[in-house]
């Protein structure tokens, strides 16, 4: 029987049935994504690796966030017993999309993380985690009312986020462009979804064609008007 490609990279042959991805990989991404704190203890390829951890929230290292206001890149780092990091980055679309983008590590040195941190085009600045979360788990609701793809890397390195399912989205879908926490109305949001998906089916999002909303609530709206 002719070996399908692995489903994470879509290269190599897929010839090892991963549990975690339910999926054919191959022995070099068996590799990368090879965790003891997520493989089952059957797993036959976990025989390289040290003996499974109890499940638990590693020791955060980093929590990062851009602060420019809409399009928020966010980095939580954790680290693991051997003193190397698990990470995920984030790209988020407060203001349109939702969760774009994401990738991650399960296994870096400081060294390197810090050197791929320092590489990035953004400038991150340290920040909460539970307000990481919020944005995060907004993100994620905006791509799923909008139908958007949810990045595979997402569930592969949702785990070093934490428990995203006892964050509480609250109000609007979208917010207050200028506080960022003021609730805009439903027609307003319903606004920003048709806006948003004429510019994913023109192929202009994230280009100078793409159509730039701002939109403020109502306590913003009535301090901007008694100035």
């Amino acid at each position: 029987m002719k070996a399908n490609k692995c489903v994470i990279c879509n290269v190599r042959k897929g010839k090892r049935f991963c549990v975690k991805e339910n999926e054919f990989i191959c022995s070099r991404c068996c590799g990368l994504i090879r965790d003891p704190q997520l493989c089952p203890n059957d797993c036959p390829y976990l025989s390289s690796l040290t003996e499974k951890e109890e499940v638990g929230e590693l020791p955060l290292y980093k929590v990062l966030m851009t602060t420019p206001k809409g399009s928020r890149s966010i980095v939580i780092a954790r680290e693991k017993e051997n003193g190397n990091l698990q990470f995920i980055s984030v790209l988020v679309d407060e203001w349109k999309m939702g969760l774009k983008d994401c990738f991650g590590s399960h296994d870096i040195s400081k060294k390197e993380f810090n050197k791929l941190v320092a590489r990035l085009p953004s400038s991150y600045a340290d920040a909460d985690l539970n307000e990481c979360k919020e944005i995060i788990k907004r993100g994620i609701l905006i791509a799923e009312t909008l139908d958007l793809r949810i990045p595979r890397e997402l569930r592969e390195f949702k785990h070093i986020l934490g428990d995203l399912d006892k964050v509480e989205v609250t109000g609007s879908l979208y917010k207050c462009f200028e506080c960022g926490k003021g609730d805009l109305s439903e027609d307003v949001v319903e606004q920003i979804k048709e806006v948003t998906l004429q510019d994913i089916a023109a192929g202009v999002c994230g280009s100078e064609g793409e159509t730039m909303l701002y939109s403020v609530c109502d306590k913003c709206r009535e301090e901007e008007e008694e100035e």
